[in-house]
């Protein structure tokens, strides 16, 4: 019993915390620029094909950092 990882009194397996890589950190970085600048791009798409400029643009800009945001507190929280 004393290899078990979790905890006695609630029986959870204890949080594994370790030290972010120069990957963990790359990935992050790539994944956050991926989502501006591609619902940016959709948006700016859309707003060619319909007309709406620059309306979709801003909308699909607030989206891609909102994923970007979002993205980085679930990566962070891996770490903590």
């Amino acid at each position: 019993m004393a290899d078990d990882p979790t905890t006695p009194s609630t029986g959870r397996p204890e949080p594994a915390s370790r030290t972010p890589s120069i990957g963990d950190f790359f990935w992050l970085g790539t994944a956050c620029a991926i989502s501006v600048v591609g619902a940016g791009a959709i948006g700016y798409g859309l707003d060619t094909w319909l007309g709406l400029t620059p309306w979709l643009s801003f909308a699909g800009l607030a989206f891609g950092v909102l994923c970007a945001v979002l993205l980085t507190v679930v990566q962070v929280r891996k770490f903590l």
